[in-house]
């Protein structure tokens, strides 16, 4: 199985090093781009074309709903802007919450995918 193209959009950079040192080594991922920034990220995203987005939110923003719809078969992520939850993103329904978002509760998501 080849491991997921992941893109991640403004995680902290703690969040950053847990994916990296924890998460990357332990999911079927590979991360083949970091962006800071949101402009034009649908854009971005869609010429990057990942797998899976791990998208770290501000407070009260519901910008993952949005992504998973510009970008059908990729898989979204999207982190509390606390670090203390993570959303799931489907369509259809209602987004999904991690209760806890620990490293292994990240890499049971990523896999489940």
């Amino acid at each position: 199985m080849r491991p997921l193209r992941t893109v991640t959009v403004a995680i902290t950079p703690l969040l950053g090093d847990i994916i990296n040192q924890v998460v990357a080594m332990r999911a079927p991922i590979e991360i083949v781009a970091r962006l800071n920034h949101r402009d034009q990220l649908v854009v971005r995203l869609q010429t990057l074309a990942p797998d899976l987005v791990l998208i770290g939110l501000r407070q009260d923003e519901g910008i993952a709903l949005s992504l998973r719809n510009a970008l059908p078969r990729a898989r979204v992520i999207a982190l509390s802007h606390d670090a203390h939850r993570a959303y799931l993103p489907l369509p259809h329904r209602n987004r999904t919450t991690l209760i806890d978002l620990s490293p292994v509760a990240l890499i049971e998501a990523i896999r489940a995918f």
